[in-house]
Order: structure tokens, then C-alpha cells, then sequence
């Protein structure tokens, strides 16, 4: 998967002040600005916020996930990484370069705004040319932001790969259309189950065959 480096993409109703915080957060992460996408409003305002990063910048903030946890008040850090820790067989480094950890909270903190505002959040990347795939947050909490980083770094390049191999296997045997669930912008979702994550398609058949419900899934190796 090619890397077209970071973009935030939105429509009409995307929050202004997210999306300069967010800018110059990723700006400070990758050394170069995001590229700002405009998206076609869906039947009336669209009011997503589309954070996509390339693997390496998720990987960055997935190894910042302790100081990054830790600068919550009081027992907060400490719940939020017991909550989460799992996803990580190999413990991340308990300090970090400060101005990256300041920089990834900026990160989520133009999320958490964005969110306050009405926006739904995608932690996201993009899918080939022609869609983008991404995990919906359901929260403002920092432990959700810093798990789906972790995920999009350690699995979301294989479960695409998975997905587009599917689809063109489906599509040689005579599949007539393939109908992916989606985010609620339109992205392509990819979910999150206690033990993998996942893309759900639909599939056409002609003939009058009913169509197929398929999950394409990569396995989370989880510490014990």
C-alpha cells in the first residue's frame, strides 16, 4: 500500500479549529503538512473528521502510548493503559521524546474537538485510490485514540491487502457487485471484535443466486 502521506479530509461540517490543530500536530509528527481534502456532502452536512496517516506515523504515536497515557490526571493514565495494554506483546518504552508525545496529544486533543463539536472521528488510511478504510471512534478517550493507532500500524496494511485480494477473487468468479459496510461518511469500516479486526462486504451474484455476507479478518496477537 503506497503511502500518499497525511491528509485530513472533511466537508461542510468539518470544525475549522480541529482541523488547524490537527495540522499542525501532524505537521510537528511527519515534518510536512497534511494535505486538506474536501468531501461531497451526503444528503446535507457531512460532518466527519478523516484523520489519514501513513503506517509509520501510527506506529510513532502507538510507541508514545505510555507517556502519552501518563499525562492524564491522577489514576486516569494508569486505567486507560491497563485497559488497553494487551495490544502490545512487546511493552513500549515508558518515556519518549517530549515534543512528540506533546505533539500526539495536540493530535487527539483536535480529535476530542472535533468530536465535541459533532464530528465523527475516523483514525484512517487510504485504500488504494479510490476509498479511504478507517476505524470510527465511539469516544473521546485517549486509551480508544491511542488502541486504534495501534491497530492501524500492526494490522491495518495486511487486512487491506486481505480485502483487495478478496475482492478480485469474488469479482473473477462472476460476483456482479460488492457492497462494503461503511463508516458513517462513507469510508470503509473497519471494526474491531475483542480478537481481530475486520472488513464486512456484500456480495452480488447474477442468476437470481441471494447474496453473500463475507468478513474479511486479521487476527490481533494479543500479549498474555
Amino acid at each position: 500500500m503506497k503511502s500518499e502521506g497525511s491528509t485530513i479530509a472533511g466537508a461542510s461540517g468539518i470544525n475549522g479549529g480541529a482541523v488547524l490543530m490537527a495540522s499542525q500536530a501532524i505537521e510537528g509528527l511527519t515534518g510536512k503538512p497534511p494535505k486538506l481534502e474536501s468531501q461531497a456532502d451526503l444528503a446535507g452536512p457531512n460532518d466527519n473528521f478523516q484523520l489519514l496517516l501513513d503506517i509509520a506515523t501510527y506506529a510513532a504515536i502507538s510507541e508514545c502510548v505510555r507517556p502519552f497515557l501518563k499525562s492524564l490526571a491522577g489514576e486516569a493514565g494508569k486505567d486507560a493503559w491497563q485497559a488497553i495494554k494487551a495490544l502490545w506483546k512487546k511493552p513500549p518504552p515508558e518515556k519518549s521524546d517530549a515534543k512528540t508525545v506533546e505533539q500526539i496529544i495536540q493530535l487527539q486533543s483536535a480529535v476530542r474537538t472535533a468530536m465535541g463539536y459533532g464530528n465523527t472521528a475516523i483514525i484512517g488510511i487510504r485504500f488504494e485510490s479510490r476509498r479511504n478504510a478507517g476505524i470510527q471512534l465511539k469516544s473521546q478517550d485517549r486509551a480508544e485514540f491511542a488502541a486504534a493507532a495501534k491497530l492501524m500500524a500492526e494490522y491495518s496494511e495486511e487486512l487491506m491487502s486481505r480485502v483487495e485480494a478478496e475482492r478480485r477473487r469474488l469479482m473473477g468468479e462472476g460476483a456482479h457487485s460488492i457492497h462494503f459496510v461503511e463508516n458513517s461518511d462513507c469510508s470503509i469500516a473497519i471494526k474491531v471484535a475483542d480478537n481481530m479486526i475486520y472488513v464486512e462486504m456484500t456480495v452480488g451474484w447474477e442468476g437470481g443466486k441471494r447474496p453473500e455476507q463475507i468478513t474479511v479478518h486479521v487476527p490481533i496477537d494479543k500479549a498474555e
